[in-house]
């Protein structure tokens, strides 16, 4: 599933003696060490230890401690998390790996759900919602009416070979009765560890997920959208089946995706950079491709944590650990059977990690921490996929010591340094009120939690109360997320969007221009006050601005943009959103040719405007970068 690199060089072979002499030492160092350092080993030496003796072995930070959600023989190899309104946690379970069940065969991979979790953390109470899969990854719960019956059912999008399904349950026994292929089918066979993974639902009320290595797939909806992605590449999906949408291109197997407050969104990826903040539209590297013309966008880290295989990012903005732990991004190791983490610096728009203390470390060589969530509760739970071997390419797929009988879920509890911090509950309120009141919740789980189930459950009622108090909620996220939530049930009001745009807040404005990005048709009036958010002090609303003209390009705003290019400076996230931006208006043929290229003045954007030009390659651009020439006389490199 995760992939180690080790480089070796030999030495040249003419050099007999002293080479051979030379391997050798270095053999036996090298296993010396390998022999003092058991998470040097790609395979383990250690035996596996119980679950009781693996939470012993935990490094924690102060404050901290650590319980056991659940283990063998109630889950074995779980991959990833997510929970569902009322507190539950749902998981796919993948014995199977690395080989799935041969065509006619029926696998032994399942979807679980853990309930009754008590004080302690212990889950009482085990459900298969559904079996027989097929190296199981991505899952997504929620529930929402059954149109053909008029009953809320709990339904559950999921990965597994070789579909992305819907599966429901009808009855309300918790178990799947009915499934449907939902996306698919999509590529599985060069490898099962390039899978497709890390469902996440955004505050837009879109599916999102990473495509792994190596495999290739086209995905389609129903609306007839497609698109083809090989390697590691992010996307997202409605939930009816109906459309699809590519977000990046590029990374070499992502595995692990997140969002912070602000709305961007983070992947873990293994073998380019373990951590992104990703823009849409934008190219990241990959094994052996080239980027779009406009050069792979920036990182936020360039350290490695000493592996590649890292998974289950999780963003913590403030869930009440300590200042020590805010805008922190820590990200499951199973390389190193750690829990690493960063402390991120913006500047501007831009995410900086500067390389901290482990998070969490243990004496147990075989904690392998796939997947990282935030529960509602305020803990973070951790997929322990427990392993003695974890790499798929460094040691053979038939290695008898790959296990698939063990498996762990921990819980790891802040309580203070005083130890009387109490957890938040796991279910969210019933009532629309109390949903409402958890729009504004520090904890990202009940924030997006609440936006779904009122979307999807209360829609005429909360519509009503919004529409009239939206400007009276507590918290100005809260005024942001109503926004959205007013967007997505179709009730929003242009000129409470627009006032929405204009509010005094930046977080209500940084939520309308995302919610302007998304709707389809724009007014004059519109369009004119997105304009003018790139004029804002706050760098994130013009990178919103930013990003809300890329999908509505019109005439008058490449000179906009270059001047957002200008205003940039270091902000590097920003200055490649301006680029996606300009490449959506300049690599349109009819845009290019109704603009006066004799009057246009590029500023200080010269190059930027001439190397675009150059890349969108259509007789308008040809035309353009000629009149520009005539006027401006670029650098003679760039011309």
């Amino acid at each position: 599933m995760f992939r180690r690199s080790i480089h070796r060089s030999m030495p040249p072979v003419p050099r007999l003696r002293f080479g051979l002499k030379f391997v050798v030492l270095c053999c036996l160092l090298l296993s010396r060490l390998s022999a003092a350092d058991p998470f040097a080993e790609l395979v383990r030496p250690t035996e596996p230890l119980t679950p009781e003796e693996e939470r012993a072995a935990f490094v924690l930070p102060q404050g901290f401690e650590m319980q056991l959600v659940a283990a063998e023989p109630d889950l074995r190899k779980p991959m990833n998390m997510a929970f569902d309104v009322t507190g539950r946690l749902w998981f796919t379970e993948s014995r199977e790996y690395p080989f799935p069940a041969k065509p006619g065969e029926v696998g032994r991979d399942t979807i679980r759900i853990l309930s009754d979790i008590g004080a302690d953390g212990r889950a009482k109470k085990v459900t298969i919602f559904a079996d027989g899969l097929n190296i199981p990854i991505g899952l997504y719960p929620f529930r929402s009416l059954n149109k053909e019956t008029g009953k809320v059912t709990w339904k559950c999008i999921a990965w597994s070979i070789p579909n992305i399904w819907l599966f429901e349950d009808t009855d309300g026994d918790d178990k799947a009765d009915k499934k449907e292929v939902l996306y698919g089918p999509l590529g599985w066979e060069k490898d099962t560890h390039g899978n497709l993974a890390s469902f996440r639902r955004g505050a837009d009320g879109w599916l999102y997920g990473t495509h792994g290595f190596n495999n290739t797939s086209t995905m389609r909806g129903k609306d007839g959208s497609s698109i083809t992605m090989q390697s590691g590449n992010t996307w997202r999906v409605s939930l009816d089946g109906s459309r699809v949408e590519q977000i990046t291109f590029g990374q070499v197997n992502p595995f692990g995706l997140c969002f912070d407050q602000r709305g961007n969104m983070f992947t873990a990826d293994c073998h380019s950079s373990p951590i992104y903040q990703l823009i849409r539209g934008a190219c990241y590297p990959s094994f052996g491709k080239p980027h779009d013309g406009l050069g792979f966008a920036p990182t936020t880290i360039k350290h490695t944590h000493g592996s590649t295989a890292l998974c289950g990012i999780v963003y913590l903005d403030d869930l009440g650990w300590g200042d020590e732990f805010k805008d922190n991004i820590i990200v499951g190791n199973v390389g190193t059977s750690r829990i690493n983490r960063d402390r991120i610096e913006w500047r501007g728009t831009t995410s900086i990690g500067h390389e901290m203390p482990d998070f969490l470390s243990t004496k147990d060589p075989w904690f392998r921490p796939v997947d990282l969530q935030i529960g509602p509760d305020n803990a973070l739970y951790i997929a322990d996929f427990y392993n003695k071997i974890i790499g798929h390419y460094e040691v053979p797929l038939t290695h008898p010591g790959r296990d698939r009988e063990r498996g762990r879920i921990w819980r790891m509890v802040y309580r203070g340094n005083d130890g009387d911090r109490k957890l938040a509950t796991r279910a969210l309120p019933t009532d629309v009120t109390g949903l409402i009141y958890e729009l504004g919740s520090d904890n990202p789980t009940r924030r997006l939690l609440a936006m779904h189930e009122l979307c999807d459950n209360h829609a005429d009622q909360v519509a009503k109360v919004l529409r009239a108090e939206w400007t009276t909620l507590p918290k100005v996220i809260a005024q942001g997320n109503a926004m959205m939530l007013l967007h997505r049930l179709g009730q929003l009001d242009e000129n409470v969007l627009v006032e929405a745009i204009n509010h005094k807040h930046p977080q209500v404005r940084l939520g309308a221009l995302k919610v302007a990005g998304e709707r389809k048709e724009w007014t004059p009036e519109l369009r004119r006050d997105v304009q003018k958010a790139l004029e804002d002090e706050d760098a994130a609303i013009i990178r919103a601005a930013v990003e809300a003209l890329d999908s509505h390009p019109a005439v008058g705003q490449v000179g906009m943009l270059l001047n957002a290019a200008d205003a940039a400076g270091k902000d590097g996230h920003l200055y490649h959103a301006v680029k996606v931006a300009l490449k959506a208006h300049l690599f349109d043929p009819k845009l290019v040719g109704a603009m006066d290229w004799d009057k246009f003045n590029p500023g200080n954007q010269t190059e930027l405007l001439y190397d675009l030009l150059f890349l969108a390659k259509h007789k308008q651009s040809a035309e353009a970068r000629i009149k520009l020439f005539q006027n401006y006389s670029p650098n003679a490199e760039t011309a």
